[in-house]
């Protein structure tokens, strides 16, 4: 039987139960706080390793022959392929261990700590998060900052991507600073030459990442600060909501978006995530409301919905994009007088 790895999480100081990122996912945290990334997947049982191996097809004899040049990848541990196709000799592996080896030193330079480790779509996707300590308010409010290394096995690059998570709420957000990734690493083997080169690129997150991080922060609180000097009726939020789903008919639309309509404009106007129904920020809270938490009746993981949340392509980060790009062209219904909503 193939083994299941859950998720695994870091404490903020010993014997707490903090589960960082996405509080709602499931699996076990360490009983102490550690700092180094390597000792941590130890700690996870994710200090496994990638390996290659050949792809077989079955001939018309009945017996079995390699394929060539095609391989799968499967971790060292319990054999499970986690490649959703084969991959070619020239596919370089990536795993955890790989990766934390090279993230250490952003931790050694007391920049961040590890926060969790998870893995989704079947194992073919892994995704380490950091918590950043630059932690803090922007415009008031209490965030947590994060890195997270979303590795695909068999497919796409490695990378990067920092993130905001607003406490109060727990929304995440991901497309409120850079429309992409912010590092990648590839998966192609290098060449005699190019060894050191190569694995000196993979990765640059020494003081210029940190100096990134800063503009990210720094950027995600003027646009905060832009959203909450923006008034909103409630009959504004309603239009937006609407504009967001393409919804044209409000009186002829299927019962799912209605659902998702009724959650979003209730998260416009929500004392239990911080919003009072005034502004434009109090809306986009609305809107990563439902990307960060889903309906109720959804059959989507927490870890596939925070990877579709963190993934320039993912459905969570688009709609959170398009939130955004509405704002920017929009113009009030009507004036605004102080107060009214």
């Amino acid at each position: 039987m193939v083994a299941t790895i859950n998720a695994f999480f870091n404490p903020t100081k010993p014997g707490d139960t903090f589960k960082g990122l996405n509080g709602s996912v499931k699996g076990e945290t360490s009983s102490r706080l550690i700092t180094s990334l390597p000792e941590f997947l130890r700690e996870a049982k994710r200090d496994y390793s990638i390996q290659v191996v050949p792809a077989f097809q079955r001939l018309p004899t009945g017996d079995f022959a390699a394929v060539e040049d095609q391989f799968h990848l499967v971790r060292s541990v319990d054999q499970r392929v986690v490649s959703p196709k084969t991959v070619s000799s020239q596919y370089d592996p990536l795993s955890l261990m790989e990766a934390a080896s090279e993230v250490q030193p952003f931790c050694d330079a007391g920049w961040a700590t590890p926060d969790g480790v998870y893995d989704a779509k079947n194992g073919s996707l892994e995704v380490l998060s950091l918590r950043l300590d630059a932690q803090g308010e922007i415009a008031g409010e209490k965030f947590l900052h994060y890195i997270v290394v979303v590795i695909p096995h068999g497919g796409g690059k490695a990378q990067g991507k920092v993130i905001s998570w607003r406490i109060v709420c727990c929304n995440t957000f991901a497309a409120a600073v850079s429309a992409g990734y912010d590092f990648a690493i590839g998966h192609r083997k290098a060449r005699a030459d190019e060894v050191g080169t190569v694995t000196k690129e993979r990765f640059s997150l020494e003081v210029q990442a940190w100096q990134n991080v800063q503009k990210h922060i720094q950027k995600l609180s003027e646009k905060i600060n832009v959203w909450n000097g923006v008034n909103l009726a409630y009959k504004d939020a309603e239009d937006l909501t609407n504009r967001l789903l393409g919804i044209k008919n409000p009186e002829e639309v299927s019962t799912r978006k209605k659902n998702v309509r009724d959650m979003i404009l209730s998260g416009f106007n929500n004392a239990k995530i911080g919003t009072r129904g005034r502004t434009a920020w109090d809306w986009l809270n609305g809107v990563t409301s439902y990307t960060s938490n889903g309906m109720p009746e959804s059959k989507v993981t927490d870890i596939d919905r925070m990877v579709r949340n963190i993934e320039p392509t993912g459905t969570g980060f688009k709609l959170e994009q398009e939130a955004e790009k509405l704002l920017a062209d929009f113009q009030p219904a009507r004036p605004m007088g102080p107060g009214l909503i």
